[in-house]
């Protein structure tokens, strides 16, 4: 007897707050936040929420099961799984960005909430409020954070099942990273590079930069930016320097992502004295960059970035590779489609600043 209570107490708290379909069997997935969850066995409905948590979902193969997208998704973007995937644009409407309506939430009848960058208490709050299991994933990123994003991903797979989809996609990632660094052949210290402009919450000029940028770790190379102290470097309010701080580093080459590009342009013009101060800019060593804080982080834009600055800096080892043709396969196993064309439409091709006209 004491046996049969104790699993009905197990089996009480384990949908506590979640309403199953009549006839559904279920499991227990452990999430981000190492909350044990109560899903049914098969999901075939789902919605994601905070932080393009989309996105994850969409690497991990689940863009045939979302069935209701917030706000940012209807609205004309640029965002990679979007292009890729166009039909979900004109899904209903689950609320706005960061959180969601309960009520709109119900109304589309997921099996599954994903939610990102929340909180325990917030994502219990969502759960109780709908009746759906609420699962919670983090972001991580491609680079010192990989393996938090790989597991997301594992996660995920986990929950719908897509497991083959995230092994190729971890298996692809971990591949083309080995296939830079041996192409580069270590670490280059004298390659002084550094990347400015980068977006967060909006467009920034030169001084915003990234001392963790993933690409110029997967090619060995020395970013300036690096020696910046860690309790003044944020991946939610940004990273910034000072024009002092640039000239006295004064690296060998820049790189501008595309989102901060035309505040960088104004920088540059209205510092035509100090711009001549930077070798960079004075060698014409100025190169776009595609964005990659972009509605949160764009691995895949992250890695075609990596193979486009190992072609700019080591030309004769990168010299088989044709960009957009190395680009279309990036997309194609993120977010299943080769979208450089649509790429290209929205922040033109990769360049030096120098050779437009």
């Amino acid at each position: 007897m004491k046996l049969i209570f104790f699993f009905f107490v197990i089996l009480f708290f384990c949908n506590c707050g979640v309403r199953n379909r009549p006839g559904t069997s279920g499991r227990i997935v452990t999430d981000a936040l190492q909350r044990e969850v109560y899903l049914p066995d098969t999901v075939k409905r789902i919605v994601c929420i905070r932080s393009s948590a989309i996105r994850l979902v969409t690497y991990a193969g689940g863009s045939p099961f979302i069935c209701g997208i917030e706000e940012q998704e209807a609205r004309p973007n640029e965002f990679t799984h979007l292009f890729a995937h166009p039909e979900l644009s004109g899904k209903p409407l689950i609320g706005p960005g960061m959180g969601g309506d309960p009520e709109l939430i119900m109304a589309v009848h997921p099996d599954v909430i994903f939610m990102s960058s929340t909180t325990v208490g917030d994502a219990d709050e969502l759960q109780r409020r709908t009746g759906i299991p609420v699962f919670t994933i983090e972001y991580g990123d491609i680079g010192r954070n990989r393996q938090t994003f790989y597991r997301s991903l594992q996660q995920i797979g986990e929950v719908l099942h897509t497991e083959s989809a995230v092994d190729s996609l971890v298996g692809y990632i971990n591949g083309q990273i080995t296939e830079l660094q041996k192409r580069t052949g270590g670490n280059h210290a004298e390659k002084k590079v550094y990347v400015g402009g980068i977006s967060y919450k909006g467009q920034k000029g030169i001084t915003s930069t990234d001392p963790y940028y993933a690409a110029f770790d997967f090619l060995g190379l020395n970013n300036v930016a690096s020696r910046i102290d860690s309790a003044y470097v944020s991946a939610i309010t940004g990273t910034y320097i000072d024009w002092e701080q640039l000239m006295d580093w004064n690296p060998d080459v820049i790189f501008v992502d595309a989102g901060g590009w035309p505040l960088v342009f104004e920088d540059f013009r209205t510092r035509q004295g100090l711009n001549r101060l930077l070798k960079a800019y004075r060698d014409k060593e100025v190169y776009i960059l595609w964005p990659y804080n972009n509605h949160h982080s764009n691995f895949e834009v992250m890695l075609a970035n990596a193979w486009y600055a190992g072609k700019v800096l080591f030309p004769e080892r990168f010299a088989d590779i044709e960009v957009e043709t190395k680009t279309d396969e990036i997309m194609a196993h993120f977010v299943g489609s080769r979208i450089s064309d649509s790429l290209v439409a929205c922040w033109g091709n990769y360049r030096n600043v120098f050779d437009v006209k």
